[in-house]
Formats: structure tokens, C-alpha cells, sequence
């Protein structure tokens, strides 16, 4: 029954080419179901987007290299949403841990409402900052997502259209880079002067930053190293800026990145992390081997424009130009 069914569509095919032609063509659309403006602030280095929270507007700071999103407990405080305990940790870059959450009855970003959530604790204060939160990358998956930094856009897409059709703004070049969306992490593998280095795309950080270790391990390069530019620290924990020759993204280069190379302090400030089980065991917070070593922040994500495939994981990446109108098809 299969077959006879295969043998049938094939001859329909070839009965009605142009009804095929068009069938495919109408599979392809690409479909948007959201559309959030963005503001890029701080010489490109940081981006903001409107939420309403319990019918309130604010303005957060889109923080892809986040894994939850997040509000200021000061934020909280004059929202009336009480502060209660979560069984979550929050650590970030710089070492800093903090535990509590709230709970929000509507937390709407556009068209797109999430009702009865949780967001944690921001584990800093942001004081005098135009934002009061974070949005991370738990806000995406379940779309497709194109960030369109110079059209001030981030639009939301169904997931339901043809592989590799959905560059539909004009484009010199375009990468397909293979990605991996897991714990609200988007990962990729670049080229970094030729070694091969794991990378999370992070709009929350103004920079693109390397660790420390891994500049050590793959390049020989430290604060001493010719060419250094010290900006804080003292002994093995100095940060410092590095211009490396070239970053590649499956053949979409940039030249003579700017990198800041910065001691990887995860956990490092938590109260907990003296309690230790046994000197051959891992602490929940000690960071995997497989973790990314590269944040690509946005001195270089502001210059280009991306859309996020998650069905075919992959970030397709352009060079940014002007800003462009998505019509009902795409047009690569």
C-alpha cells in the first residue's frame, strides 16, 4: 500500500508540475507569529526590549547567554511580587550566586504571553541601568527567532517551513553555522586563528571574552604576552584585551577581533562552594569540561544579522545592512 501510495503522488507530480511547484513554494513561506522592537544603546553594545509584567511595562536587557530570564529584586520590590526561596541556583560569569524567585501571573513580550511563571533573581544590581531585567534564551526554542539589530527587530517565526529557505533579506554572503540549543544555551564551534574553540552566542555581554585558560592552552597567550592591553586584576587574575588575527563562522569572517580574555570565576563567590564532598568530586557548580570557553558578545554580533533555525540547528548569519521587510516567502 505504501509503494502504490508513493507511485501515486509521483504520477500527480508529473501530471501537474506547476501544482507540485507550488505546493512546495507554499511549504517554504516563512510564517511570523511575533514581532518585538529592539533598542541597540551604548555604542551597540547593549540590547534592550519592551516586557509588560502583571500589565506593567519594562525594559530588559535580551541576554541570550542567560539561561533564565531574570528581574531585579528592586524591580520585585515595586512590583509587589514577594521574594520567595527557588530551588534553582543562579551563578554567573564573574562568580556571583544568589537563590529566590517570584511569581508573575502575566509576562508578555509582544504578542507572545506567558502566564503563571517564575522568574529568578537577578543575581546583580543594576542601579541607575535604563533596564530592570534580563531575557534570556528560555524565551526562545519553541519559534524560530531573527535578531535584526540594525531594524531594530527581533521577530518570532514558525518553525514550519523548508531547510536552509529562510534568508529572506538581501545578503552578500550568508553562514550557516551548525548550532546546539540545550539548557537555553546557543552554542557553536568557530575558528579562532585557526583552532577550533566552542562559543555560546551572548547578547548580554558588550564584548566577546575568552577564558583565560583557554587563550593559555590554544594560543600561549597571557596578560605578559606581547600585544596585552591590561584592563584589571592582579596575578593569574588579571583581565586583559587581546586582538587575535581572525574569527570565523563557517567561512563568515571577521577581521582582527577585538577579544577580552577573562579569568573563569564561575561559582567562585558562591557561600557554598566550601563545602566540598571529596577531592575527586565535582561540585554542582564547577563548570563541565564541555562548557563553551567563548562568549561572542555584541562589539560583534551587532554587525551582523542572524536567525536562529532551531529545527535544523543552525544560526544563519549575515553581514548586518540596511533594515529589511519580511515578505510572506523567503527569498534565499
Amino acid at each position: 500500500m505504501h509503494r502504490a501510495g508513493i507511485l501515486l503522488l509521483l504520477a500527480l507530480a508529473t501530471a501537474c508540475p506547476h501544482a507540485a511547484v507550488a505546493a512546495e513554494t507554499a511549504s517554504c513561506k516563512l510564517t511570523m507569529v511575533n514581532t518585538v522592537s529592539i533598542t541597540l544603546e551604548g555604542n551597540d553594545t547593549r540590547v534592550f526590549v519592551p516586557v509588560i509584567i502583571n500589565g506593567t511595562k519594562e525594559t530588559f536587557l535580551l541576554d541570550t547567554g542567560g539561561a533564565l530570564t531574570q528581574i531585579s529584586a528592586a524591580t520585585a520590590k515595586d512590583l509587589n511580587l514577594a521574594i520567595g526561596e527557588s530551588n534553582i541556583k543562579m551563578l554567573d560569569l564573574y562568580g556571583r550566586a544568589a537563590v529566590g524567585a517570584v511569581h508573575v501571573d502575566t509576562f508578555a513580550l509582544g504578542r507572545l504571553q506567558d502566564r503563571n511563571t517564575t522568574l529568578p533573581v537577578m543575581t546583580a544590581t543594576f542601579e541607575g541601568e535604563p533596564y530592570v531585567g534580563l531575557l534570556a534564551a528560555d524565551y526562545m526554542g519553541e519559534y524560530d527567532v531573527e535578531l535584526d539589530f540594525r531594524g531594530g527587530k527581533m521577530n518570532y517565526f514558525s518553525r514550519d517551513h523548508c531547510e536552509g529557505k529562510v534568508v529572506y533579506w538581501p545578503a552578500a554572503a550568508i553562514a550557516a553555522v551548525p548550532m546546539r540549543f540545550q539548557d537555553n544555551h546557543l552554542t557553536l564551534s568557530v575558528m579562532l586563528d585557526g583552532h577550533p574553540i566552542k562559543a555560546m552566542i551572548d547578547t548580554g555581554a558588550a564584548n566577546t571574552v575568552l577564558t583565560t585558560a583557554a587563550a593559555k592552552q590554544a594560543f600561549d597567550i597571557t596578560a605578559d604576552s606581547p600585544g596585552a592591553r591590561q584592563l584589571g586584576g592582579t596575578g593569574d587574575d588579571r583581565t586583559f584585551e587581546y586582538v587575535f588575527q581572525k574569527l570565523s563562522f563557517e567561512g563568515l569572517e571577521v577581521s582582527n577581533p577585538h577579544i577580552v580574555l577573562h579569568p573563569d570565576k564561575v561559582g567562585s563567590k558562591d557561600p557554598n562552594n566550601a563545602y566540598v564532598t571529596g577531592s575527586r568530586l565535582h561540585r554542582d557548580d564547577d563548570r563541565d569540561p564541555g562548557d563553551p570557553v567563548m562568549l561572542i558578545g555584541m562589539n560583534i554580533l551587532s554587525k551582523l544579522h542572524l536567525y536562529f533555525a532551531f529545527d535544523e540547528h543552525k544560526i544563519y548569519m549575515t553581514p548586518a545592512a540596511a533594515p529589511a521587510q519580511p515578505s510572506n516567502s523567503s527569498g534565499q
